[in-house]
């Protein structure tokens, strides 16, 4: 088997609310778009067997480098499985240095957010996004870059206030999109506050020495569950 690229499942493929989005998720019209829905809905599954199985809600959606795609997997991954039956799914962008799930998703990020994680006197429910159109989706964003997002994202009390959204967003999955472990320390900061981590690898530019290097960065972290390999499909 070898590795292509795959142009649906390129970065940025994720359509805006308000324009395309009966072309990829729920109602696919395009085989293409049929494609990528299951492949994410295969996904959902096995996690959230292996989640359920362990009694983790917590999972970061990590990339292994800047610009492998975990915001467009994350992203996914949530919208398939606010689709199943009496399912919370809370989806947080924790990428503090280069937020792009709310341009991801075609919404607002709120000013509030990144205050709350300062343990300032701010509610979840002030900032919290429902999105009733995609099942039962709640949405954490920031509206822009963070200087020292990962000395935030070491505080203690920034932890807790992550947990916080959790319990009081009542979700059964919580998919939060992290900072890469290359390049930076702001993903590797953030995963102490998951339960386990799945990784996004650039199916086009990665490197062995890539995969060696997040081995060891994330020896003493929570379990990885898996390996997405993005920008790439595997052919017979």
């Amino acid at each position: 088997m070898r590795a292509q690229p795959s142009d649906d499942l390129r970065e940025g493929g994720l359509p805006a609310f308000a324009a395309r989005l009966r072309d990829v998720f729920g109602w696919p019209t395009r085989r293409q778009s049929m494609d990528v829905a299951s492949r994410f809905s295969v996904l959902r599954t096995r996690l959230m067997q292996e989640m359920g199985r362990q009694g983790w809600k917590r999972l970061g959606v990590c990339p292994m480098t800047d610009g492998a795609g975990a915001t467009y997997v994350a992203a996914n991954l949530a919208l398939a499985t606010a689709r199943m039956p009496h399912h919370e799914v809370l989806l947080v962008d924790l990428a503090l240095g280069n937020p792009a799930l709310a341009v991801q998703l075609g919404l607002q990020g709120d000013p509030r957010f990144v205050p709350y994680l300062m343990a300032q006197d701010i509610k979840p429910a002030d900032f919290m996004i429902r999105i009733e159109s995609q099942g039962r989706l709640s949405c954490c964003l920031p509206d822009g870059p963070v200087d020292g997002g990962a000395e935030l994202l070491q505080d203690e009390l920034a932890r807790e206030r992550i947990g916080q959204l959790v319990t009081e967003s009542q979700c059964d999955l919580a998919i939060f999109d992290l900072g890469p472990v290359l390049g930076t320390d702001e993903g590797l900061a953030a995963l102490p506050a998951m339960d386990a981590v799945l990784l996004v690898a650039d199916g086009m530019s990665g490197t062995g020495r890539n995969v060696a290097d997040c081995q060891r960065l994330l020896a003493d972290m929570p379990p990885l569950l898996g390996v997405v390999l993005n920008k790439a499909e595997i052919v017979e």
